[in-house]
């Protein structure tokens, strides 16, 4: 993917933890990383570093092999399609602490437990996971805990449409990593040695609406999501509400209709394409700037609902379906092809 800043890393370790029970069991690592398309000593040393990426592709991997998804860590088996049907609830909630409530109850049920739950107090409003008590059936992963939480933030942000601004962000991993690991796409304070499990966001964004798109498969989508949040980062990390409203009209535009062109889009908004340029200059970005990140994120969730590459170029207004590929490989560093076949499995 194009991103010039430092990629996200896991210690090989944390994935062999979370994976301990599978292998224990029979589960070959070799003829998984061989299947992806990796070096078979890729997790040979406990020590070493893998990309996010990378790691993802192998969690998933591992769920589809045992056809479980908590990797047989928990007492109380977790039958694949388990994180769909929990994160589905988020199309029927309309803002973000709705949606927060409605993951800690789905959760609940699914485990058996109050080990999930929504707090606000003052100006902080929480999701924790409390698993003092879990049933565990061997030992617990902090890693596993911090990439359920990971997944949530990601789908949450997406769905608002904005990048959630955190307060901190709490693990029970006794101390931090020294490498740049997974919890820094956070972008906010850490803290190791907790209690619990915490992901703490502002609270005057408990109101913020979530805007489900049609009938997007949120949980088979969530590597998506998650590559739309790392495109957020940085320079593109909008606070700016006109950037907001900017993006949800392109989003709710057709290319085929042409209601996603930027004089389309400055009518919806009441004003001239001067003046739309001018304001989106002021938080130094661009209409064609914004037009690439909607692009990118409906390009792959197109393809996760098996949507043709050459319909998606239609569906996004390329000429031809040449061009869509030409950009999809600067979004995404890959063709569509190659993307389907590395992420079809996070499902």
């Amino acid at each position: 993917m194009n991103n010039e800043q430092q990629p996200f890393t896991v210690e090989v370790r944390d994935v062999l933890d979370l994976m301990h029970e599978s292998i224990e069991q029979g589960m070959s690592v070799a003829c998984l990383l061989r299947e992806l398309g990796l070096p078979g000593d890729h997790l040979a040393d406990p020590s070493a570093l893998i990309d996010m990426d990378d790691c993802w592709r192998i969690i998933a991997a591992n769920q589809n092999q045992i056809h479980e998804e908590s990797h047989l860590k928990a007492a109380r088996s977790l039958r694949r399609g388990t994180t769909r049907m929990i994160f589905s609830n988020l199309g029927q909630c309309r803002q973000l602490q709705e949606g927060l409530q409605a993951l800690a109850e789905t959760y609940n049920i699914v485990h058996g437990g109050d080990y999930n739950f929504v707090r606000r107090r003052g100006g902080v409003l929480s999701y924790i996971v409390d698993d003092r008590d879990f049933h565990y059936r061997a030992a617990p992963s902090p890693f596993a805990i911090e990439f359920a939480l990971l997944k949530i933030h990601c789908a949450l942000s997406y769905l608002s449409g904005r990048p959630l601004k955190l307060l901190r962000v709490a693990t029970r991993r006794p101390q931090l990593p020294g490498h740049h690991h997974h919890l820094h796409l956070f972008e906010a304070p850490l803290q190791a040695g907790h209690e619990v499990y915490e992901l703490a966001y502002r609270a005057d964004q408990a109101e913020l609406p979530l805007n489900p798109a049609g009938d997007i498969d949120i949980a088979g989508n969530i590597y998506a999501h998650y590559l739309a949040l790392l495109q957020r980062r940085g320079p593109r990390c909008y606070d700016d509400d006109f950037i907001h409203q900017v993006l949800q009209v392109i989003r709710r535009g057709s290319a085929p209709r042409g209601t996603r062109q930027q004089e389309a889009v400055a009518s919806t908004l009441g004003m001239s394409v001067a003046t739309l340029r001018r304001r989106l200059a002021r938080q130094d970005t661009s209409f064609r700037r914004l037009l690439d990140q909607v692009n990118s994120e409906q390009a792959v969730d197109a393809l996760h609902q098996r949507v043709a590459p050459a319909d998606v170029a239609q569906m996004l207004g390329y000429s031809e379906v040449r061009a869509f590929k030409r950009a999809f490989r600067r979004w995404y560093g890959m063709s569509p092809t190659v993307y389907l076949k590395h992420h079809e499995l996070l499902r």
